[in-house]
């Protein structure tokens, strides 16, 4: 857990309670969702928590009550990131249909990143500044996502939606170029279902056939040889 073995921060501001209030909950959902922002919009490492209080017209000493460090307040988003992500995926995991499935997954990864772009702008570009012991609570979970999208893919290819291919690469190279909508998508010009309808039919219902021996020699000219 983070913190563990170091000495305990005396908490600032008025002692949190056990159970937080709504108001609590609304606040430091609001102080998340605007960090992501700055964050994304100035960069981790020239975002400050100034200017987190301040988009919120929040006294800096204030933002203490709900987050403990800038490093906390990253590990937050990242939190709510992946957390959004798992628990929609969570439910669409329990689609019998192969096909309806697969295709269901990949339009919420495209939804989200897209819908959800400031949160994950912050999430795919400041991994390395993210703490260690955070980072152990994050991976879990990404773990428990890639372990959906590989077994979603396996059913699919088994049932001959998708050609048979190795269930993991085909799950890395889906997340990758579904994550990669947060670089280009644009909320005033892009419709995010229809980007996710588009991916989905690029993925399942092109189904070009491809010599891979031929393919290979037109990729890597020294496979001509054999």
């Amino acid at each position: 857990m983070p913190g563990e073995g170091r000495k305990p921060k005396r908490p600032r501001g008025r002692p949190r309670f056990t159970e937080p209030s709504p108001e609590y909950v609304r606040r430091h959902d609001e102080i998340i969702e605007t960090a992501a922002q700055v964050f994304h919009v100035s960069g981790y490492e020239a975002g400050s928590l100034d200017d987190v209080a301040a988009a919120l017209d929040l006294r800096k000493p204030s933002l203490y009550y709900y987050v403990d460090s800038k490093a906390e307040l990253l590990y937050l988003i990242f939190d709510r990131a992946i957390s959004l992500a798992l628990e929609r995926l969570d439910e669409l995991a329990t689609i019998d249909d192969p096909a309806e499935r697969l295709a269901a997954f990949i339009a919420h990864q495209v939804r989200i990143v897209a819908e959800e772009r400031s949160l994950f702008s912050v999430f795919f570009e400041n991994r390395p500044r993210l703490d260690d012991d955070y980072e152990v609570q994050i991976k879990t979970k990404e773990r428990r996502y890639f372990r959906h999208f590989v077994a979603a893919v396996e059913h699919a290819s088994g049932a001959g939606v998708i050609p048979k291919i190795d269930a993991r690469f085909g799950a890395q190279a889906i997340l990758g170029m579904s994550s990669w909508v947060y670089k280009w998508f644009d909320s005033d010009h892009d419709d995010a279902t229809q980007v996710a309808g588009d991916f989905v039919e690029l993925i399942l219902r092109t189904r070009v056939q491809v010599d891979t021996v031929s393919f290979a020699k037109v990729l890597y000219p020294e496979a001509r040889q054999s």
